[in-house]
């Protein structure tokens, strides 16, 4: 080779080795940088790990848990037992969205402290209303400072309404409660002073085997069927060899419906449960009516009586027919029995397949839930009060007295829940509530029993979908830088050695051209 071409050869291999050389280092830094975003999107999937979420869970149960809004908050439900948990600031001023807001500046257009009066509040519900808060129809009940029995102290010391509305005891409670419900009256109106229906046949009710006369039948209490042996019987008077010549049936049905009214106002706490025992009602009463045949043949009245005693362990009607004596035939039926399979289908519509107790054919093959000495009836708190109406002006006559006496602020970027969750744990804001004591006092989110702090599953479900995308696209790229610097290497070497073999052919060139002029 030429000196001269040697020469060009050495320049391109020069230029092109230290292009390839100078690639190299780029692609050690795009390495570099793909190193550095690996590891940061690791930290912010390990720290989307431990995110959490406030969540509203007033029941204290953990199972049914809210996201928390200022509308759980601030809107009488009862989620929040128609108290409200007021957002305020460090001064203690309340924090209201635009709409409470504008019905506030009607009673301090300032947002400062101010005296509560009748008319005070009146306006206030007025401008709620006008504000689109509540309906008009609602302001004008809530506005009757006159008639509604709460305290014009809501909330700054007066005695705190019971809204609880329910307490659990067992069978014991239930059977004090229901211990003035009269029931028996209805079944001695039906009968004469001997006991004798308007068609001629005996009617009998027997606690405990003793049979009781029409004035003691009118004292028979709920409260007894529960605690006693209680049975009906019917006996024909007049050829009756039918069931359907009987009235048991459709005594049955009045007397049932009153029972079911007098546990309706003790056990009905919710409309759920008030359903479920106009359901059971309706199961039990299908039941019981159905008739269970036992035969007889030419046995006296009182043969005829006993034999329906005997058998009236079945959940139905026994209907002893006396095939050689038309005049003696009789139905009858354990009203305790009924009320017992009354109130374990309740249990059953309310728990299902979660529930312990049966119903069987007969009370022994049954499981009742009246036999547990440890079941928990939820039962109407006779002390609290149901009112709608009354709670909800609980609600915005405590609202109404905590902006007089602290006055009030506005944030509209307060309904956003993001926005109100961070303000909540970074402490700009914090939660007033109210004491048993009657009074409202502030507190950070996590002294409340009702908000919890809990793991935010969504936020790591999205961090994980992320972090698996984007280390996918990372270490896709980092692959492929990987080989173009194997193949950069590749050629860096062969150039190497093709610049070492140009530059050692120039040097003896050069060396031999010197020679020659020696």
């Amino acid at each position: 080779m030429g000196l001269a071409a040697s020469q060009a050869r050495f320049l391109a291999i020069t230029s092109r080795k230290a292009y390839c050389e100078f690639e190299s280092m780029q692609i050690a830094q795009e390495k570099l940088s793909v190193t550095r975003d690996l590891a940061k999107i690791s930290e912010d999937y390990q720290n989307a790990l431990n995110k959490t979420k406030l969540v509203w869970d007033y029941d204290g149960t953990g199972t049914n848990p809210y996201n928390l809004s200022y509308g759980v908050l601030m809107t009488p439900t009862t989620l929040n037992n128609y108290n409200p948990y007021l957002i305020t600031s460090r001064t203690g001023s309340v924090v209201l969205n635009s709409q409470l807001a504008a019905a506030a500046s009607v009673i301090s257009p300032t947002g400062t402290a101010t005296t509560a009066s009748e008319s005070g509040y009146k306006q206030f519900v007025a401008a709620l209303a006008a504000n689109g808060v509540i309906p008009e129809s609602t302001a004008e009940d809530i506005s009757d400072t006159e008639t509604l029995p709460y305290s014009k102290d809501a909330g700054y010391g007066g005695t705190p309404l019971n809204k609880n509305g329910a307490s659990a005891s067992n069978i014991v409670g239930l059977t004090y409660a229901v211990k003035d419900i009269n029931i028996g009256s209805i079944l001695s109106e039906l009968i004469d002073s001997s006991g004798k229906l308007s068609n001629d046949n005996t009617l009998k009710v027997t606690v405990n085997g003793t049979d009781l006369s029409k004035d003691q039948l009118a004292e028979l209490t709920l409260d007894e069927l529960l605690t006693n042996d209680v049975i009906i019987r019917e006996q024909g008077e007049d050829s009756e060899d039918s069931y359907s010549d009987f009235a048991l049936a459709d005594i049955l049905k009045q007397f049932f419906e009153e029972v079911n009214e007098g546990f309706k106002g003790i056990l009905g706490t919710d409309e759920v449960s008030k359903q479920s025992l106009n359901i059971a009602k309706d199961l039990t009463y299908k039941n019981f009516s159905e008739v269970k045949n036992i035969d007889a043949d030419k046995i006296s009245n009182t043969a005829s009586w006993n034999r329906a005693k005997e058998n009236i362990g079945y959940n139905q009607i026994v209907f002893v027919k006396n095939s050689g004596k038309k005049n003696n035939s009789t139905v009858g039926v354990s009203l305790s029995n009924m009320i017992s399979y009354y109130l374990t289908e309740f249990e059953l519509l309310l728990n299902g397949y979660n529930s312990s107790y049966s119903l069987g054919q007969t009370a022994d093959s049954s499981n009742f839930v009246t036999d547990d000495p440890y079941y928990n009836y939820v039962m109407k708190d006779s002390d609290s009060v149901d009112s709608v109406t009354v709670m909800q002006a609980d609600f915005y006559m405590q609202l109404y007295n905590n902006i007089c006496a602290n006055g009030w602020t506005q944030n509209d970027n307060i309904e956003d829940n993001n926005y109100l969750e961070n303000a909540l744990k970074n402490g700009t804001y914090f939660i007033t509530s109210l004491n048993e004591d009657g009074y409202f006092y502030q507190g950070r989110y996590n002294e409340e029993d009702c908000i919890i702090e809990i793991k935010d599953e969504d936020a790591i479900a999205q961090a994980e979908a992320e972090f698996s995308t984007k280390k996918t696209q990372l270490t896709y790229k980092e692959d492929k830088l990987d080989l173009d610097m194997k193949n950069l290497d590749t050629e860096i070497s062969s150039l190497t050695t093709e610049y070492d073999s140009v530059k050692n052919l120039i040097s003896k060139n050069v060396e031999k051209v010197f020679t020659m002029f020696q």
